[in-house]
């Protein structure tokens, strides 16, 4: 059976999830995720971003590429990344990533205000269940970082900064 096609927004913006199990190990990990996905939505805007050692939520403005092939070197170069700097192989993502369109400024903003408040974008209440002990400990509300595109400096400059911080072997 033929899987079932990705929704493609009016304007351009999506809440996107990705899963899987063991994610991010250091904090390391984590910048480096964020480096590589600024990198690849140079032409694009990244809204806001929740990051947990199972689950990666992101609110964004797909770039002149569209969002399946912005995402894709996103997914690949942190999987290299992370797979090399861990010493292992396979995949780390459980499944392509899962997107929905947002098409008015308020789903964006009720979708960023979920990622700063832990609450995924179609539960109204947050349901909070008893998490388990190991998660306690790793999952914080440091985690949480909102990018604002009013503060955010020139493409250029974004791309020469970052440049100079990857690895050569990702670029």
């Amino acid at each position: 059976m033929a899987r079932k096609a990705r929704e493609i927004s009016k304007s351009g913006n999506y809440y996107i999830t990705l899963k899987g199990n063991e994610l991010f190990v250091t904090d390391e990990d984590k910048k480096m995720f964020v480096e590589i996905l600024e990198k690849n939505f140079a032409t694009g805007i990244v809204h806001g971003y929740y990051l947990t050692k199972s689950e990666i939520r992101l609110v964004v403005k797909e770039g002149e590429k569209g969002i399946s092939m912005t995402m894709k070197p996103v997914t690949t170069s942190y999987a290299r990344y992370f797979n090399r700097t861990h010493e292992r192989e396979g995949k780390l993502f459980a499944d392509r990533f899962k997107s929905e369109p947002l098409e008015t400024d308020e789903e964006i903003e009720e979708c960023i205000k979920n990622l700063e408040n832990d609450t995924p974008k179609k539960q109204a209440k947050p349901k909070r269940t008893a998490p388990k002990k190991k998660d306690v400990t790793k999952v914080k509300k440091t985690e949480i970082k909102i990018e604002k595109t009013e503060e955010t400096k020139p493409i250029e400059e974004k791309k020469e900064e970052k440049k100079n911080k990857l690895p050569s072997w990702l670029l």
